[in-house]
């Protein structure tokens, strides 16, 4: 489920929030942010990512979603919605041909 508001600068931001509630994604502009409280955070460049799925496929604890949207290249981008997942190993950023994806703790 995703909720659309309007920030500061006057850009349009997305916030999601999975079932749980321990995950929350926010795009703003090109980045979209999975934030799992004060344990990790992952950012996906909407820009640089061009949909090949490596991180989606090769995530051992599928932390990665494929968004519903299009990104401004016209493809379907990974979004962090299981941030809570996440075991810091650090293979998506590791394996992203286009260096799109940052995770930080």
């Amino acid at each position: 489920m995703f909720t659309y508001v309007n920030s500061f600068d006057k850009s349009w931001v997305m916030l999601m929030a999975n079932v749980e509630g321990k995950t929350v994604v926010v795009k703003e502009n090109y980045l979209v942010t999975g934030r799992a409280g004060d344990v990790v955070e992952i950012d996906v460049d909407t820009f640089l990512c061009k949909g090949c799925g490596i991180c989606v496929e090769m995530c051992p604890r599928k932390v990665f979603e494929w968004s519903s949207e299009l990104s401004e290249k016209g493809v379907h981008y990974p979004v962090p919605a299981h941030a809570e997942k996440c075991v810091k190993c650090k293979l998506c950023e590791l394996l992203c041909p286009d260096f799109a994806i940052s995770v930080r703790w």
